[in-house]
C-alpha cells in the first residue's frame, strides 16, 4: 500500500469516528426533549386561549414541570 492510500484511509478514519462521536455529544437529552415538548404544549393552550406568551417564561415553566419543580 502506497504512503498516500495509507493517509487517505487514516484521514477517513479520524473523520469516521469524529462524525460519530459529535452525534453522540449532540444528540439531546431526555430533559432537552421533555422541555421542548411541554413547551410545545403550553404554547399551544396559550394561543388556543388567545393569550401572547414569552417564550422565556414558556421555558422556564417548561424547565420546572420537567425537573419536577412544579407541584
Amino acid at each position: 500500500m502506497s504512503m498516500g492510500k495509507t493517509l487517505v484511509l487514516a484521514l477517513s478514519i479520524l473523520l469516521g469516528t469524529s462524525i460519530i462521536a459529535a452525534a453522540v455529544l449532540l444528540r439531546p437529552t431526555g430533559f432537552q426533549q421533555c422541555i421542548g415538548i411541554v413547551s410545545d404544549e403550553i404554547e399551544s393552550r396559550g394561543t388556543a386561549n388567545g393569550a401572547s406568551i414569552d417564550p422565556r417564561d414558556v421555558e422556564f415553566q417548561a424547565a420546572q414541570m420537567c425537573a419536577g419543580s412544579e407541584g
